[in-house]
């Protein structure tokens, strides 16, 4: 019995050991399965040796993906939740939610990332993601009767990217390649069963530049600058045929790409002034807290091409040097902002040579209040530019008639000088660089556009200011322009030999009835409207 005894207790110590062990180890593995904080009179029958680890914070709600969306039902095709959502995603304009992300101060809304977890759009699509790459947004709307499958090849054609739908308008907001935006928005509007396609355009109050001397500048909101909200997908430059360009003015850091001088010097220098002023009408800096804002401030480069002397005086040799190198090295917009009244045919042909590498050519009438053509604002395939004021007049000492393609603010137009220095300046040297920079702003828009259909843009959004001897086809307007989505081209005639100048395409198109002028050049005979 003694023995039972012992084996009895030995068995039950060794339980009560094996128990006591069991109990001991498992709080440790509680605390290792089961992520929940430890309660701190636990803590001590848990591993106490083992460090806690760090916090982790929470993250914000602009950093937590949204929870699946439910499209809502669309008589078109399912939306696909890829691009950033339109302003209509938006609260009213104006409006601070400082929960949202701001929207970008200039661009197309597609440009612009949506917060996760931000409210659903009203378009009845899904909540999108991030763009991945740019792209230009429209609205489709499409007609009463279109069927399901014409919206669908429509959407197709266009190589669209449906954003939202909104059923009950029979609306599709897309987003189109940027760089191919305008043709396939053409596309898309000779679809069967597309009734209108419209740029999405966004609303509100417009940013406020930061350039201390914005204030001063007049021309900018007269054409609309301001108003430009299209997306810049691209790049452009802006080859300056001047007297250099002064590449140490703090509004210029940055907006210069390598030039060359065909009249010895540095093209980073400027003698004469006049290249810099030009410059800064094209390219200056903006939101930089420094002096101007540019036209072409976003996208926009120029290139210092040095064809005229300190006397601000050039020779046609040189200038043709100047703008094959120009065409040559990926000019998009060539400004010739000088001007002569004798014809050259070798000028001519160098001309064509940048026209058929796919630059605009844009040059300014002169300044001698005067109808005789000068050149190379006439000649074939160059924007001629008179000068407009401020109440939309012709200044009075700019010249006009048949060599005039566009007018253009250029009277007291504030810009860059030599030496870190602003000041104003009146000519059609000015209006020539406004309408330059336009060119620009429309090729950084829209990459793919050739240089016949930027012509035609700005020729049909001309402001019907002045009359078409004063302005051809009409004063320039970068606002309307910048959402003219058509490609029909446009080629300056010139007035060389028996070309009498335009086309008009503008609003003095229905101006037939206009009196018959007959005018004179190299002894050739030729008829404008007056």
């Amino acid at each position: 019995m003694r023995i039972r005894s012992r084996r009895r207790t030995g068995f039950r110590a060794g339980f009560l050991a094996a128990l006591y062990l069991f109990s001991a180890l498992m709080p440790a593995y509680t605390a290792a399965a089961d992520p929940t904080p430890t309660p701190p009179d636990a803590a001590a029958s848990s591993v106490a040796a083992s460090p806690s680890p760090e916090p982790i914070a929470e993250p914000s709600p602009l950093e937590t993906p949204s929870s699946t969306p439910t499209p809502a039902p669309s008589p078109g095709p399912s939306p696909s939740p890829t691009p950033a959502p339109s302003p209509g995603a938006q609260s009213s304009p104006g409006a601070s939610d400082p929960t949202q992300p701001a929207p970008p101060p200039d661009g197309n809304p597609a440009q612009a990332s949506a917060a996760p977890g931000a409210s659903q759009p009203p378009y009845g699509g899904p909540a999108p993601a991030p763009v991945a790459s740019p792209a230009v947004r429209y609205i489709v709307t499409f007609s009463r009767n279109a069927t399901a499958q014409q919206r669908a090849v429509a959407l197709a054609a266009g190589d669209s990217t449906t954003v939202a739908t909104v059923p009950a308008l029979g609306l599709a907001v897309v987003d189109l390649p940027a760089g191919r935006a305008a043709a396939r928005a053409v596309a898309l509007r000779a679809s069967a069963g597309v009734a209108r396609v419209e740029l999405d355009r966004g609303r509100g109050v417009q940013a406020v530049s930061t350039d201390p001397r914005y204030a001063e500048q007049w021309s900018l909101p007269k054409i609309g600058w301001a108003s430009v909200s299209v997306p810049v997908s691209g790049k452009a430059i802006v080859a300056i045929l001047d007297t250099g360009v002064d590449a140490a003015h703090p509004d210029l850091a940055g907006r210069l790409v390598p030039g060359a001088s065909f009249v010895g010097g540095d093209t980073l220098t400027d003698p004469n002034g006049h290249g810099t002023w030009m410059a800064g009408i094209v390219a200056a800096a903006t939101r930089n807290g420094e002096g101007i804002a540019g036209i072409g401030s976003a996208g926009v480069q120029v290139m210092p091409v040095r064809v005229l002397g300190a006397d601000g005086t050039g020779w046609d040799s040189d200038i043709i040097s100047g703008i094959l190198y120009a065409a040559d090295n990926g000019a998009d917009v060539i400004l010739l902002a000088f001007s002569a009244p004798g014809y050259s045919g070798a000028l001519q042909s160098a001309i064509d040579y940048a026209w058929d590498k796919g630059a605009v050519i844009v040059a300014a009438t002169g300044n001698d209040g005067v109808s005789t053509p000068t050149y190379p604002a006439g000649d074939r395939g160059v924007i001629g530019v008179s000068n407009t004021d401020r109440q939309d007049r012709l200044a009075a000492t700019s010249n006009f008639g048949s060599t005039t393609f566009l007018g253009a603010p250029g009277t007291d137009i504030l810009t860059t000088g030599p030496g870190a220095t602003y000041r104003e300046i009146t000519g059609t040297s000015a209006s020539a660089a406004e309408v330059a920079a336009s060119a620009a702003v429309l090729r950084a828009i829209d990459p793919d556009a050739t240089n016949g259909t930027i012509v035609g843009r700005l020729a049909r959004s001309a402001a019907p200011v002045g009359s078409r001897t004063e302005t051809g086809n009409g004063r320039l307007d970068l606002g309307k322009a910048a959402v003219d989505a058509g490609t029909a081209e446009v080629h300056p005639a010139g007035v060389a030999g028996r070309a009498i100048g335009g086309p008009f395409v503008g609003p003095y198109l229905a101006a037939a009835s206009a009196p018959v002028v007959t005018t004179t050049v190299a002894n050739l005979a030729y008829t404008e409207n007056a």
